[in-house]
C-alpha cells in the first residue's frame, strides 16, 4: 500500500524521538540516583572540612603578616604549629594536620600552636582556626562554614536538564540549574547562635571564589586590570550584538550568556556543597555521569526538527 508521505520526506517526529530514547532519561536518572545513596557523606564533610580549614589558613598568615615558604629565607621556610582542635568529630584533628601540610606557610611542629574552632549544626560545620605565636592570638572574626549536600548538586543539574530536554532550551535549563542550586545550599539549616553570612561572603569566602581572589592577588595589577577590560569589552559587545540584530543571531548570544551564568552560579553552589569531595569517590562520578546522560537527552531533543520536502 503506497505511502501518503513524499518520497523525498526527511524522518519525522516519530523517528526523531525514538522509542528507546524515551528510556535515556528514566536510565540517566537511575544511575545518578544509585551513586548518591551510595555516596560516603563522612568523606564529603571531610574533604569539605579539610578545604575550608587551608582557605582559613591562608586567614590567619595574612593576619600574622607571613609569606609563603618559596617568598622567604629558605632556612625559615616554615612556620612549625601543633595542631589541636576545640568540639566537632575526631577526625577534624587529622583534616587539619593535612591541611597544614598543604599549605604554602605553615608546617607541623613546635613551639607555636595552631587551634581549631569547631561548631556542628547537622551536617553544616563552621571552622575557625586561632594561631597562638610569641604571646599573641589571631583568629579571624567569623567562621568559615562549609555544608555536604551532594544531594543539592544532582537534583538542580537533573532538574536543568529536565527543564532543557522539555522546553528545548539549554540556557533555560542551566539558568534554572543555577539559580536553584544557590537558593538551596542558601536554604541548608543553619545554627541559631550565630548569623547567616551574606550571600557576597559566602561566594568570596567559598572555593570558587577564594580560588579567583587568590589568582587575581598572585597577577600583576596591569594583568588584572586588562583582564577585567577585556571581559567588560566583550560583555558589552555581546549586548550592544543583541539590541541590533536580536532576529539575526543576537538571541543566540543572549541564550549563551544566560547559560554561562547559569552554568557559573551552579558551580559555585556545587562546590560549596562538596562536589570537590564527592568527585574523589566512585560514587559521585557515577552520579555526575547519569546526570550528563540527561543533559546528553537534552542536547539532542534541542536539535530541530527537519521537516518533509513537498
Amino acid at each position: 500500500m503506497p505511502s501518503d508521505a513524499p518520497p523525498n520526506a526527511a524522518p519525522d517526529a516519530l523517528s526523531h524521538d525514538a522509542p528507546w530514547r524515551a528510556w535515556v532519561p528514566l536510565l540517566a536518572s537511575l544511575l545518578a540516583l544509585v551513586g548518591l545513596l551510595a555516596t560516603d557523606w563522612e568523606a564529603v564533610d571531610r574533604g569539605l572540612v579539610r578545604a575550608a580549614l587551608g582557605r582559613d589558613l591562608v586567614r590567619v598568615a595574612e593576619m600574622a603578616s607571613l609569606r609563603p615558604r618559596a617568598e622567604v629565607d629558605p632556612a625559615r621556610a616554615s612556620m612549625p604549629v601543633t595542631v589541636v582542635a576545640q568540639g566537632g568529630p575526631a577526625w577534624v584533628v587529622d583534616e587539619a594536620r593535612a591541611a597544614v601540610e598543604a599549605d604554602p606557610v605553615f608546617t607541623r611542629g613546635e613551639p607555636h600552636l595552631f587551634r581549631v574552632e569547631v561548631i556542628e549544626h547537622g551536617r553544616t560545620i563552621g571552622v575557625r582556626g586561632q594561631l597562638w605565636r610569641q604571646g599573641w592570638s589571631l583568629r579571624a572574626p567569623e567562621p568559615l562554614w562549609v555544608a555536604a549536600a551532594p544531594w543539592v548538586v544532582l537534583f538542580t543539574a537533573m532538574a536543568g536538564a529536565g527543564w532543557a530536554g522539555l522546553r528545548r532550551r539549554l540556557g533555560g535549563g542551566l539558568l534554572l540549574a543555577g539559580g536553584l542550586a544557590q537558593l538551596l545550599v542558601r536554604g541548608l539549616p543553619w545554627p541559631a547562635s550565630f548569623e547567616r553570612p551574606t550571600l557576597q561572603q559566602s561566594w568570596r569566602e567559598g572555593p570558587l571564589g577564594h580560588a579567583v581572589i587568590e589568582l587575581a592577588r598572585s597577577l600583576p595589577d596591569v594583568s588584572v586590570a586588562l583582564g577585567a577590560g577585556i571581559i567588560t569589552l566583550c560583555v558589552l559587545l555581546m549586548l550592544f550584538d543583541h539590541r541590533r540584530s536580536a532576529d539575526r543571531g543576537g538571541g543566540l548570544v543572549a541564550a549563551g550568556l544566560v547559560g554561562v551564568l547559569g552554568a557559573l552560579g551552579w558551580l559555585e553552589a556545587s562546590l560549596r556543597a562538596g562536589l570537590g569531595p564527592w568527585l574523589v569517590q566512585p560514587a559521585g562520578w557515577v552520579s555526575l555521569i547519569g546526570a550528563a546522560g540527561l543533559w546528553g537527552w537534552a542536547w539532542q531533543r534541542r536539535r530541530p526538527r527537519r521537516e518533509g520536502v513537498g
